[in-house]
């Protein structure tokens, strides 16, 4: 009948109030794969190559003889169809190396990463020592713990040589780690055990699911005894971790996260978007662009953004300074899992979809006049899907994070007069003046 579906209609509530809509076509479209941020995988020569050197290949033909299309793969993991059997709890509770290294024996990880596992298997020993048994079997229940470090294995290389790197003379000068959309938190909690303290002040693990901050969680909320403890125990993590609900859709949860952490320290900051679904790897991408004493970003995006995206507008909104514009109906995709079976289009449109949305995201990253370098790598996690690609972005020369930089507001704001009137000391955050701000005459009423 010609009217939006009602998918439609639910995305359209998924904007954040910040967000403006430009229907305006850019200048010039965008090209299908920039020469900076080709992805680089190893060749057979064992040198990286990018799409400006190597041909990609022809698309797949769907392997089904039915003519039925290939699946989507899920935003899981190589070993999402394992039974139950595979994963033996009291294999967990009675030898925790062993049953990692079982659980990780046939992944990706096992081949390319075998440091990371070693270390792993220390962890986990130093875990079934000090967890409470409930705990302990909260964290190896079912098959969540082999995907989330064949995934994160990457990820926690990059981040150890990232820190390696870094000079800290004073305790003010270490990093602060943010893990969006973390989950159970398994890849900072690994991070906590591996990386130096005296190189890290924290860990901040960002999910709408955990509950807030001094108040009980509820059923449907990310269990968190793991993190703070329960009862009389509580686990010393090596590097401090804390947790922060946060819905990166809210454009006001967002600026509440850039007010009171990213504008509290100096940095640096490094920014963690693993298995990012939709247009949550947009919001990553502006966090990026947005705090200037963040050094780092390692995104790695999951699914395509909804096909009802193009219902509503030909780009989604501006991204950085420079304005880059995501055309939709690019990177846009039909689709669903129903009943454990994909119903939309054949992989072979979907990876070229997604390689799209790959690159726009990274040429979404600002240049800052060549302060900022980015890229794409393809890193082999997957063996069987295509979700390969990591995108990577690296600030040279950081700089204090203000509220006006990181949100594009002036503060104070309007009320900022009202704000120096009650809040004469300047103490605070938001609309309050700082010490050394200049407050305005109030004339008494």
């Amino acid at each position: 009948n010609g009217k939006p579906t009602r998918d439609a209609r639910d995305a359209a509530t998924a904007m954040t109030t910040g967000d403006a809509i430009d229907d305006r076509a850019p200048a010039s479209a965008p090209s299908a794969l920039a020469a900076d941020c080709a992805p680089a995988k190893l060749g057979d020569s064992g040198v990286a190559t990018t799409a400006a050197t190597a041909a990609p290949p022809p698309p797949k033909v769907s392997d089904h003889a039915n003519g039925a299309p290939d699946p989507m793969p899920r935003p899981t993991f190589d070993v999402a169809n394992r039974n139950d059997e595979e994963y033996d709890l009291d294999a967990a509770v009675e030898d925790a190396g062993a049953w990692l290294r079982g659980q990780l024996a046939e992944l990706p990880i096992a081949r390319d990463y075998p440091h990371i596992i070693d270390e792993c298997v220390r962890v986990m020993q130093k875990w079934k020592r000090e967890f409470p048994q409930k705990v302990w079997l909260r964290v190896v229940k079912g098959d969540r713990l082999a995907k989330e470090l064949n995934e994160s294995a990457p990820v926690i290389e990059k981040t150890m040589k990232y820190i390696s790197a870094i000079e800290v003379q004073s305790p003010a000068e270490r990093a602060v780690i943010i893990d969006l959309c973390s989950g159970f938190g398994y890849l900072a909690m690994f991070l906590s055990e591996m990386l130096p303290a005296d190189k890290v002040r924290e860990i901040i693990l960002v999910d709408k699911m955990w509950s807030m901050f001094g108040k009980q969680p509820k059923p449907h909320h990310i269990n968190w005894e793991h993190v703070y403890g329960v009862g009389d125990w509580k686990y010393a993590w090596p590097i401090e971790m804390t947790t922060r609900k946060v819905d990166l859709k809210d454009h006001a949860a967002v600026n509440q996260l850039a007010m009171h952490i990213f504008n509290r320290w100096n940095g640096p900051f490094i920014v963690l978007g693993i298995h990012l679904c939709g247009t949550l790897s947009i919001k990553a991408v502006e966090m990026f662009n947005n705090h200037p004493n963040t050094q780092h970003l390692i995104l790695k995006p999951c699914c395509l953004p909804d096909f009802s995206w193009t219902y509503r507008t030909d780009y989604f909104p501006p991204i950085g300074k420079h304005k880059y514009l995501i055309p939709t109906k690019a990177v846009c995709s039909r689709g669903k899992w129903k009943k454990n079976k994909w119903i939309g289009p054949p992989r072979s449109y979907l990876q070229q979809k997604f390689v799209a949305w790959n690159d726009h995201l990274c040429k979404a990253i600002e240049d800052d006049d060549g302060n900022i370098t980015k890229s794409i790598e393809e890193i082999k996690v997957q063996t069987s899907h295509f979700q390969n690609l990591f995108i990577f972005g690296e600030r040279a020369r950081l700089s204090k994070c203000t509220m006006d930089i990181a949100t594009g507001v002036q503060f104070p704001t309007p009320s900022g007069t009202e704000a120096g009137a009650w809040c004469p000391t300047g103490s605070g955050f938001g609309t309050h003046y700082g010490k050394d701000s200049v407050r305005p005459v109030v004339k008494a009423s």
